[in-house]
């Protein structure tokens, strides 16, 4: 039987360097060295006898030969770990799920559906978490099956679930409800800025910034007449209805939440559940 070269280890460190950005972020996420990050490349390419990574203004950049062995190599890691998780599966009774939803999502309808996962699939536990989170909160989601993020990270390879539109809104009564709208800009530089999202962070260049960690809290700032946030329409629509919030009446230019659905890397879910669960029909 021959024998390979290299190891798991190295093509793992390789997907990790480019994953998570560098050298220095790979070896915090594999909890090792960045001299053993860059001791374990300098000695793949020795093996291979091929440069991987060039270093440009201080970045590792993958070679044309990086990028192929990049691709070919998830192909190889990914049947590894399938073949672990079919190893852990045998005579293992329930298999869990668990997926995290970020809160800025409409969940109703993916909790009805996963209500109905529950019902019909007796072999599967469920564990949900919804939270949000920030673009770096996404790596610290070690073990999951499916994330839902209005993030969007490239080299984790999401798949888009759709798009809601951003409200700019307020209490009803807040002087911003009764400016002129060639005065909106300058007024809502001078008014605090609820931020649930860093994508919206710098959409006005406001005085004060407050940072919040979930929806209830914006939206109870806002009642408060504290200041004014970008909500999806899903979140606020009913609010607006019942008298509580009021949007804005701006010439801005349209501004959408985009939401992005990330499998996890070790999942034992399989596309059928997941075409149930965020199939429309």
């Amino acid at each position: 039987m021959d024998k390979t070269k290299t190891t798991l280890e190295q093509w793992i460190t390789l997907q990790a360097i480019v994953d998570y950005g560098g050298f220095a972020q790979a070896a915090e996420v594999l909890h090792k060295t960045q001299s053993s990050i860059s001791y374990t490349i300098s000695k793949l390419e020795q093996i291979l006898g091929m440069k991987i990574f060039v270093v440009e203004k201080r970045r590792a950049i993958l070679t044309a030969q990086g990028e192929t062995l990049l691709a070919l190599s998830r192909e190889v890691t990914n049947k590894a770990i399938a073949l672990e998780i079919a190893a852990k599966l045998i005579n293992k009774k329930n298999n869990k799920i668990k997926i995290v939803i970020d809160s800025l999502y409409d969940s109703d309808c993916l909790l009805h559906k996963i209500g109905g996962l529950i019902k019909s699939r007796k072999d599967y536990d469920v564990e949900l978490t919804k939270t949000l989170m920030s673009r770096e909160d996404i790596f610290t989601f070690k073990e999951f099956d499916l994330l839902i993020s209005h993030h969007h990270l490239g080299s984790l390879n999401p798949t888009f679930l759709g798009e809601v539109d951003a409200l700019l809104v307020t209490e009803p009564n807040h002087v911003l409800q009764r400016c002129a709208k060639d005065k909106i800009n300058a007024k809502l530089e001078m008014t605090p800025h609820i931020v649930l999202s860093s994508n919206f962070e710098d959409k006005i260049k406001s005085h004060q910034v407050i940072k919040v960690k979930n929806t209830e809290t914006a939206i109870k700032l806002i009642s408060d007449s504290i200041g004014y946030a970008w909500l999806p329409e899903n979140v606020v629509h009913d609010l607006i209805a019942e008298g509580f919030l009021s949007e804005v009446n701006a010439d801005f230019e349209k501004v959408k939440y985009d939401f992005y659905i990330y499998k996890g890397k070790n999942t034992i879910i399989n596309d059928l559940i997941i075409n149930y669960l965020f199939n429309d029909s």
